[in-house]
C-alpha cells in the first residue's frame, strides 16, 4: 500500500490536471486518491503499463463517465453486507 502511495506521487501532476478538469465539469468532490484508485484497480487491473508515458496517457484519457461507472460498480459490489448481518425477521 505504501508502495502505491509512493508511486502515486510520481503521477500527482497528471492526476491533478484530471481532477481540475472534473471540477470544471461540476465534479469537484473527486480527489486525486479516487482517480489513482480508479487507475490501479480498474484501468490497469489486468496489466499495468511498464513505461511512464503509457501510464500518463492512461491517466489523461480518464473521462468522468468512465470514472463514475467504476465508482458506482465499486459501491454496489464492495459495500455488500453479509446475510448474517442483515435483520431478515422484517421480511416474514
Amino acid at each position: 500500500m505504501a508502495e502505491e502511495k509512493a508511486e502515486m506521487v510520481e503521477y500527482e501532476v497528471w492526476l491533478n490536471i484530471i481532477k481540475d478538469s472534473f471540477a470544471e465539469q461540476g465534479y469537484a468532490k473527486v480527489s486525486t486518491e479516487d482517480l489513482w484508485d480508479y487507475c490501479v484497480n480498474f484501468l490497469w487491473k489486468h496489466e499495468k503499463p511498464k513505461r511512464y508515458y503509457e501510464k500518463v496517457g492512461g491517466i489523461m484519457g480518464i473521462e468522468p463517465n468512465d470514472y463514475f461507472t467504476y465508482a458506482s460498480l465499486k459501491a454496489q459490489v464492495y459495500n455488500v453486507s453479509s446475510l448474517d448481518e442483515m435483520n431478515l425477521t422484517d421480511l416474514f
